[in-house]
């Protein structure tokens, strides 16, 4: 965990280093910004909950609580934005978010996954997986006091290789762009100081992936996500932020051979900041 730390303070030190000359900003808000291009970067520590289950028709595989029985206790995330300002009101946006989910424990009775069963005994799990999202959002509403209410639409697309002890899952071969729609209110508290919240969801239904497995594999997803957090303008051009978010992601695959599913509910803390150019 903490060479990632590490890894994601020293980006915010090295992008903090070159504002030292920027002006501040007269009003603290971020309408005041004749700029076109923002670059975001967030680290994530959270609480995990939800499961893994890799196996086929056969041989059904277990259902592996990720925390109880895989022993992972804790997530970590980092995530990237770039967003280009085509106008005042509405944004271009490619976000990359790579979750670390991984945990080691000892099981009291046999587990099964993707068709082999393992003793008792030490399982190590690695279920990290990265996100690739692209979207539009346009302010829907802006207020006298600088309250703003933003939508956003777009596409999502999850690549996940879950291991147990080395018998790794390509749910990525199976996996396709998920349609996401969200809102967001910014709410100044203060000349500096403002309120974030926002809410976004998607998914698709049991769809035919056009892959071939063992049979035709069909394919279930959704995405929720939800965070409230503060703002902190320290000059024109850089904002810090802070705060809680929620996760949750689930993904089902099933064809004649196979059934598979992956679930994470995630309580998070977040802290980032935002560059402005």
């Amino acid at each position: 965990m903490m060479p990632r730390l590490i890894i994601f303070g020293f980006a915010l030190m090295l992008l903090g280093m070159p504002l030292a000359v920027v002006a501040q900003s007269p009003t603290g808000t971020e309408d005041t910004l004749p700029t076109a291009w923002q670059i975001s970067l967030d680290g994530q520590v959270g609480i995990p909950r939800g499961y893994l289950k890799v196996g086929e028709f056969d041989v059904p595989g277990t259902r592996l609580r990720l925390h109880d029985d895989l022993g992972i206790d804790m997530s970590e995330a980092v995530e990237a934005r770039l967003g280009y300002h085509l106008t005042p009101r509405d944004t271009l946006r490619v976000t990359f978010l790579y979750y670390f989910l991984r945990g080691g424990t000892t099981t009291p009775s046999p587990v099964t996954y993707d068709g082999q069963t393992f003793p008792a005994a030490h399982l190590d799990s690695n279920a990290d997986f990265y996100r690739i999202s692209l979207d539009y959002e346009r302010a829907l509403f802006t207020a006298d006091n600088g309250l703003r209410l933003s939508g956003n639409v777009g596409l999502s697309y999850v690549y996940l290789n879950a291991k147990v002890n080395q018998n790794a899952e390509d749910f990525y071969l199976q996996e396709l762009p998920v349609p996401i729609l969200g809102f967001r209110v910014n709410a100044p508290l203060g000349r500096r100081l403002g309120l974030t919240a926002f809410i976004e969801g998607g998914g698709l239904p049991r769809v035919n992936s056009g892959r071939k497995e063992g049979g035709t594999v069909f394919l279930e997803q959704q995405h929720a996500n939800a965070g409230l957090g503060l703002t902190y303008m320290l000059m024109s051009s850089l904002q810090l932020h802070a705060g809680y978010r929620f996760t949750y992601f689930f993904l089902h695959e099933t064809s004649h051979e196979d059934d598979n599913a992956f679930q994470l509910i995630d309580n998070g803390f977040r802290v980032g900041v935002n560059f402005r150019f």
